[in-house]
């Protein structure tokens, strides 16, 4: 391969020169036309020449080309597949690779297996450190323990989760202690199938990626849970705040940098195992395609969904009639609304179904009320009743806090069959105009029945009159209805 590459690459040097060279003559005098003829080695503008014009030669010269762009193109692969991952990009397999020299050359310079009584004095040396170690690790985990329940403590969170991880990383511990234990005692007594077994490719090469994956897993971990904490702590601030906007967003937000967090992750442990992470990338964008035309729907649920919740049509808590659907918001995902009724039923609606969205308890509340009374009533005297019910119900300090405005009343409404409707409506915060409500409706009975004011009830009278026989011989029932 390199006995052909200097002559092509002088080649390619001489017809680039000569193209410069005729390219500089057509725009310059013809003293730098002169100039510029002799700057071109005549013998290389020959043998260029002389390969263009022989057929065999100017066949070689282009294979002997695409030869060198192929050997250019496999170099390019290589540097992308040979990517330093990052452990090592950082120098952690460097230092962990010089720590182990450093042990084997400690062990080989100090030669503990000179001697028997060498041999001894190590082992018990090997063990007591082995098992100061041990103790070590325990204690640690312990107070790593105890200090993650202070802190769950301050901030008021069950951070179980690190219980868990706090016992993997004491078993790792353990294990990597327990075999540099083995290790070091096989090399005191020269246990020829230890050295062979820890010192083989396979075993090293197991011990550097196992720990590259341990310690990528680490930091993930860490940040993660850093990230999550952080959420969490925020979530509970706003549910303690009854902040509905935060915890509609924050489970949401949660998921997406779950995610999102999960594919750099294993993006970086198949680098670090050594698996090449390019192939998969323009992948996925080929596998994001093919699924966007095949889960139309979930992806119109994504849209949908994102567009629901940044305009802030609904929260978490809310009443609102989705679907068809009404009751109270009790989660709200990437795709889908849960809500529950009064009977308790929960039910589930994607974003996509949702063409109308209904929101009973945005920013404030109406009580509305269609008040009847019968026709012999004054109606000026009902207002006034009604007026002297709400003040009387706003100095409460149950239900008065609720209440954001005094008593609206829109007027007669209505001439119904046995009634005169007043409507009327009471401004509260969110969700409580039927607490408000129910109480003043209980108010507004009494103090009618103590005003004497009458609210009508569909009333029928039916009279049963007996007469006389028919010409059948039988008798006749006559039915006297009133209806009031």
């Amino acid at each position: 391969m390199k006995k052909f590459i200097l002559p092509v690459l002088s080649l390619v040097l001489c017809f680039g020169l000569l193209s410069f060279a005729g390219t500089s003559a057509r725009a310059a005098d013809p003293a730098g036309e002169t100039a510029g003829e002799q700057s071109v080695d005549k013998k290389d503008v020959s043998r260029l020449i002389d390969t263009l014009e022989n057929d065999q030669s100017r066949a070689e010269f282009i294979s002997d080309l695409k030869l060198l762009v192929s050997q250019q193109k496999e170099e390019e692969a290589e540097e992308l597949k040979t990517l330093s991952p990052l452990t090592e990009a950082i120098g952690v397999r460097a230092s962990v690779s010089n720590v182990v020299k450093d042990y084997e050359t400690f062990l080989d310079k100090n030669n503990l297996s000179s001697s028997r009584v060498h041999q001894v004095g190590g082992s018990a040396v090997v063990l007591f450190i082995a098992s100061g170690f041990f103790l070590g690790v325990r204690k640690m985990s312990r107070k790593i323990l105890r200090m993650v329940e202070s802190i769950s403590q301050k901030i008021g969170l069950r951070l179980l989760r690190f219980n868990v991880y706090t016992n993997v990383l004491q078993m790792a511990l353990k294990f990597l202690i327990g075999g540099m234990a083995v290790y070091t005692l096989g090399k005191i007594w020269s246990i020829k199938f230890i050295d062979a077994f820890f010192e083989s490719d396979q075993m090293r090469t197991f011990l550097g990626t196992g720990f590259t994956v341990l310690f990528v897993a680490f930091f993930a971990a860490l940040i993660w849970e850093a990230v999550g904490l952080y959420l969490s702590y925020i979530f509970k601030k706003a549910d303690d705040r009854n902040q509905t906007r935060a915890k509609t967003l924050l489970p949401i937000v949660r998921n997406v940098v779950l995610i999102v967090f999960a594919v750099m992750f294993g993006l970086v442990l198949l680098s670090e195992v050594g698996i090449n992470v390019t192939p998969l990338l323009a992948g996925a964008g080929v596998i994001g395609v093919a699924f966007g035309f095949g889960a139309q729907t979930m992806v119109k649920d994504f849209l949908s969904g994102f567009t629901i919740v940044l305009e802030d049509l609904v929260r978490v808590g809310d009443v609102a009639t989705l679907g068809g659907y009404t009751g109270v918001i009790e989660r709200i995902t990437l795709r889908k609304v849960q809500m529950r009724d009064m009977a308790g039923i929960v039910y589930t609606i994607p974003f996509s179904e949702i063409t109308t969205i209904q929101n009973l308890t945005k920013d404030y509340s109406y009580y509305v009320m269609d008040i009847g009374v019968t026709y012999n009533v004054d109606t000026d005297r009902v207002v006034e009743v009604l007026k002297e019910v709400d003040a009387d119900l706003r100095t409460d300090p149950e239900h008065g806090p609720f209440i954001l405005e005094p008593l609206e009343i829109l007027g007669l409404d209505q001439f119904a069959d046995s009634a005169v409707v007043i409507k009327a409506r009471i401004k509260t915060l969110p969700i409580r105009q039927w607490y408000v409500g129910r109480e003043f409706n209980r108010r507004m009975k009494h103090a009618f029945d103590k005003a004497g004011i009458e609210i009508p009830f569909p009333q029928r009278t039916v009279t049963v009159v007996q007469g006389s026989a028919n010409h059948n011989g039988l008798p006749e029932a006559i039915a006297q209805v009133t209806a009031d």
